[in-house]
């Protein structure tokens, strides 16, 4: 470990990588652990894709990707998110949304400073904010409020050193929207409290009974506000690696410098996937998300009647169940790992208030999700 750099060696235990290890390992597990859609990729986006190959489209673009998507980019961002940007010097195309959340981090943060994450929340912003070695403090997203960030729980953790607040909705693991007159309170305070915000709004097409609002779409949020966006969730690209990030142009410029000596460019091919994306028919992302709305009523009912209480989420493809009356995160995973075959995500992955839940991707078929639960009720009965 003496070559490790503390920042790594200091960062919190990898809880993803001890799960999939050990899932690996099981036979015939039916996993509802991972956050990728189970579904193919749309067919004219992989037939754009086929076309950029046979075109010789395979080299470098500009490190913030070709102009024609950044155009496209900005053109849904004003049309659909009421955000507008320039696409010259305002957006940026990423290896996947996670690149354009390390780059943002990277190019705002110092070492000390402290950032403010949901909790339970998405665990990259942690483990990146361990890396920077800045302090990442939690706001606890409570299961009575539906796991929705409170505005209220926001200003009691705001100090002198708070530079960033990221905001994720819907969010990953508990499928928890902000609704839109708390994002606005939330702008308020941190316009006030002279915070920067990363608002990652990569479940926006995936949002159930409820209309999705971008914090960014506020005028006062643009010189303090960077949305976060992809390809991966709603078109089921996640092997295409492609996400954008878009907002205020010095901290774009300086994400670009950034990625310019790392990831050079987002690949060539997948960026004309991703323009065919955007520019072609849309009713692909709408069967995609009746289908997740399906598995995501059934899992949440069955759950429930199972005796294994669970808040029905309003976004994302995830369930947050609470477990904790058979015991906690780990030892019911291992359980439900071991007995029913059906592999899990701690709870404790995503924060310390994760403990006493399970994220269930409800990515997958519904036949699998009913065996997955026909095999945790046999389970729970003998506990």
């Amino acid at each position: 470990m003496r070559w490790i750099a503390d920042s790594i060696k200091n960062s919190p235990p990898s809880v993803l990588d001890k799960l999939l290890n050990i899932a690996s390992e099981y036979k015939d597990v039916i996993s509802l652990a991972i956050g990728e859609p189970d579904l193919d990729t749309p067919a004219h986006i992989i037939d754009a894709g086929t076309e950029a190959l046979k075109t010789k489209y395979t080299h470098y673009t500009s490190n913030f990707g070709f102009l024609g998507l950044r155009e496209a980019i900005a053109e849904k961002l004003d049309k659909e998110n009421h955000v507008n940007v320039d696409p010259r010097d305002e957006i940026m195309v990423t290896c996947g949304a996670g690149t354009s959340i390390d780059l943002f981090m990277r190019a705002v943060l110092d070492p000390r400073d402290e950032v403010l994450v949901q909790d339970p929340g998405y665990f990259n912003y942690i483990y990146v904010g361990a890396f920077l070695n800045t302090k990442i403090v939690p706001i606890h997203v409570k299961e009575e409020n539906g796991f929705s960030l409170n505005p209220e729980d926001l200003e009691e953790k705001i100090t002198e050193k708070t530079k960033l607040l990221i905001i994720n909705s819907p969010a990953n693991p508990t499928g928890s929207v902000i609704p839109e007159k708390n994002l606005k309170k939330i702008a308020d305070i941190v316009i006030e409290n002279d915070i920067l915000v990363l608002t990652d709004e990569i479940y926006e097409k995936l949002i159930y009974g409820e209309k999705h609002f971008s914090i960014a779409s506020i005028p006062e949020m643009k010189e303090r506000c960077v949305l976060i966006n992809g390809f991966s969730k709603a078109y089921a690209m996640t092997g295409w690696r492609v996400g954008y990030a878009a907002g205020n142009k010095e901290i774009i410029h300086a994400m670009g410098v950034i990625g310019a000596y790392t990831s050079i460019c987002a690949p060539a091919v997948s960026q004309k996937a991703a323009l065919a994306a955007l520019k072609g028919n849309q009713d692909c992302v709408e069967e995609m998300r009746r289908e997740y709305d399906k598995r995501r009523l059934y899992i949440i009912e069955r759950l429930n009647e199972i005796g294994i209480p669970t808040v029905m989420p309003t976004g994302a493809f995830y369930a947050f169940p609470n477990i904790s009356q058979y015991g906690s995160s780990e030892k019911v995973w291992k359980l439900f790992l071991e007995k029913a075959n059906v592999s899990s995500t701690p709870g404790t992955a995503f924060g310390k208030y994760g403990e006493g839940y399970l994220r269930f991707s409800y990515a997958n078929s519904l036949k699998n999700i009913e065996k997955a639960l026909d095999n945790i009720e046999k389970v729970i009965k003998n506990v």
